[in-house]
């Protein structure tokens, strides 16, 4: 087992999710702390973080209750991601397979989280992932509701969500910028609009959680608060000391770091985001949410 993050539940959250992080060097020769850490996010324990600083520089997927992922099967051996939630607290270990070759997570000076395995052969570490891997996989570079689309051909780009477009057209069709995000092409009344199911997501940062809640009593708190943009829904039914818990995020204010994984390699990390676009826009969707 190579570690484990912890993140103590509710109360404890901030205390400890601060001392669970991993740091880069200064530089490649200066092994004092660097500016580049990743850890659990201390404001709600459902994601990773890696901040430049005190500034967030990339997130993982929100998580959805699966206790075991096989994140990376190489010819080397096989490394496992468990998810371990109790009453009192929930982390995450992360082991190899019986035999694989030795492996670890580095987080280099330049602000890159690298998965590395030792070749026994060419007696050296071998990367096998890196992230972040695509430049509009960073946190926010999409701007608000804007998101990475990682299934655009031949290269992952910025796109506005369903109904927006561009803050500034110039800049983000001359791919210039895209930190100034989009907007809504039609303003909302308090109370109006449908939801537009946008399926295999990452969903955005900035979230609202609320527990014990089933989808529609979800869709339903979304539905009343004039505020709110979108929402998801997913049961943590594998959460075996907790039971079956309703997990509902609302957001309350702009959708920042949303990606598009459609049926990718990340695919099994997505999840249904619902936004809230004007009346009658799913049906022209060929939705009827």
């Amino acid at each position: 087992m190579f570690f484990q993050l912890y993140a103590r539940s509710e109360q404890e959250a901030h205390a400890r999710n601060h001392g669970g992080r991993i740091v880069s060097w200064k530089d490649a020769g200066d092994p004092s702390p660097g500016s580049f850490s990743y850890g659990i996010d201390p404001d709600t324990s459902l994601q990773l973080l890696m901040w430049n600083g005190s500034k967030p520089y990339w997130r993982t997927t929100v998580w959805t209750g699966y206790m075991t992922a096989g994140r990376y099967l190489t010819a080397a051996g096989n490394m496992y991601l468990d998810v371990v939630d109790t009453d009192e607290e929930i982390y995450m270990a992360f082991r190899v397979s019986d035999g694989a070759s030795p492996m670890r997570y580095v987080i280099t000076n330049s602000g890159e989280y690298q998965f590395l395995s030792w070749n026994r052969s060419s007696l050296e570490w071998n990367t096998i992932y890196s992230w972040p891997s695509l430049e509009c996989s960073k946190y926010g570079y999409c701007g608000p509701y804007g998101y990475c689309d990682f299934t655009a051909e031949p290269v992952p780009t910025c796109k506005c969500l369903d109904s927006f477009e561009p803050a500034i057209g110039d800049e983000w069709n001359s791919g210039r910028s895209f930190s100034r995000g989009c907007r809504r092409k039609e303003a909302l009344p308090c109370g109006g609009g449908d939801f537009l199911s946008l399926p295999l997501m990452k969903v955005p940062d900035k979230f609202v959680l609320k527990t014990n809640l089933t989808s529609d009593e979800c869709a339903a708190e979304c539905t009343r608060n004039c505020s709110c943009q979108a929402y998801a829904h997913a049961k943590l039914s594998s959460s075996s000391a907790k039971g079956d818990i309703g997990r509902c995020l609302l957001w309350l204010g702009e959708l920042i770091d949303t990606q598009m994984l459609g049926h990718t390699r990340w695919s099994r990390a997505g999840e249904t985001l619902y936004l809230r676009v004007p009346a009658g826009f799913t049906k022209k969707q060929g939705q009827t949410l």
